[in-house]
């Protein structure tokens, strides 16, 4: 596990957020997949379905965990990232790429998805499942996704239905896209969506100060 933070300064009130959602996530990650595993395996199901993917993509899980999404893609593309806060999360995640025998596909880094440690225009798809309720400012979150991310990929979001509705988590995710669809699941509770990234459009937005 490699562990990568960038020069960016983090204000004290939102390293405090971060920092009570890292320490849960940490006491958690012994059980995190047999409390919550089915429910994610869910997530990731009903999002396959709207996804195609190529042997030479670049997929970045943000907020990875104990990585359940390994197991599902990471025979199935060039190269699968893993980004969490969590230590003993990744550990976890680490171990699994191990046991499924695809560790060279698989790179984790303890990373701060809010300050990704990668270039522009890197990631064929992005994964963000379970993670824009546990950061300060989704939209900060979004818009650093949107800068990793190649025009006209996918990203994959979820959020939790008692902290978004679905009018404005559409608001939210309509900042890095204009085009998306909903997941059919029966999943309860969980808003579920795939966004096409429009680089071009966003940029024009955030440059005259836009916001829709």
């Amino acid at each position: 596990m490699i562990s990568v933070f960038g020069n960016r300064k983090v204000s004290g009130s939102l390293w405090s957020k971060k920092r009570k959602v890292l320490h849960h996530y940490n006491r958690l990650a012994g059980i995190y997949d047999s409390l919550y595993g089915e429910e994610q395996k869910s997530k990731i199901e009903s999002i396959l379905k709207l996804l195609n993917f190529g042997c030479k993509d670049m997929v970045l899980d943000a907020g990875c965990g104990t990585g359940l999404l390994i197991e599902y893609i990471a025979v199935r593309v060039n190269h699968l990232v893993g980004v969490d806060l969590a230590g003993e999360s990744l550990k976890i995640a680490i171990e699994r790429s191990r046991r499924l025998g695809v560790k060279r596909k698989v790179s984790l880094l303890r990373a701060d998805v809010d300050h990704l440690p990668f270039r522009d225009t890197v990631f064929d798809k992005i994964f963000a499942l379970t993670l824009l309720q546990n950061v300060p400012e989704p939209c900060e979150t979004l818009r650093e996704m949107l800068r990793v991310t190649k025009s006209n990929s996918q990203v994959a979001v979820t959020g939790l239905k008692k902290h978004f509705t679905e009018e404005n988590f559409s608001r939210l995710i309509r900042r890095i896209g204009r085009e998306y669809v909903f997941a059919e699941t029966e999943e309860p509770h969980d808003i579920i969506a795939v966004v096409k990234a429009d680089k071009v459009k966003n940029k024009y937005r955030q440059k005259e100060g836009i916001e829709r």
